[in-house]
C-alpha cells in the first residue's frame, strides 16, 4: 500500500505539488478569517441569584426561598445544572448553562423568570 502511494506520488509529482499549494492557500485564507480569542473561556456560562432573607434560619431559607426559586427557574432554556446553598439569612442559586450560551441572553432569561 505504501509502495503504491510512493510510486503514484513520484509519477504525478506536479499534481501533488499543485495540491499542496492549493491546500496552503486555502489554509492561509481560512487562518485570516478565524476568530482569535486572547483569553478563551473555559468555564461554562453561569448566572448566580442571591436572595437575602434576614432573620430566617438555614432550613427556613431553604424551605421558603430556595426551593421555590429552584422550581421557578428549572424550566429556563439551555439550563444544564442548578446548584443551591442556603445559609442563615441568605439563599444562593447558581444556574449553569450549556457551553456556547450567550451570557447576556441567559441573564435575561433568568431575570424574566424571576
Amino acid at each position: 500500500m505504501i509502495r503504491w502511494i510512493v510510486e503514484w506520488t513520484m509519477k504525478f509529482r506536479l499534481f501533488v505539488v499543485a495540491l499542496a499549494v492549493v491546500l496552503m492557500v486555502v489554509g492561509i485564507t481560512q487562518l485570516r478569517s478565524t476568530p482569535v480569542d486572547a483569553l478563551p473561556e473555559f468555564a461554562p456560562p453561569y448566572v448566580e441569584v442571591q436572595t437575602e432573607a434576614l432573620g430566617l434560619s438555614a432550613p427556613e431559607v431553604e424551605e421558603l426561598v430556595t426551593l421555590n426559586l429552584e422550581e421557578l427557574l428549572n424550566g429556563t432554556p439551555w439550563l444544564q445544572t442548578i446548584r443551591s446553598t442556603s445559609v442563615p439569612g441568605l439563599s444562593s442559586i447558581v444556574l449553569f448553562f450549556k457551553p456556547g450560551t450567550d451570557i447576556i441572553r441567559a441573564r435575561q432569561l433568568v431575570s424574566e423568570r424571576l
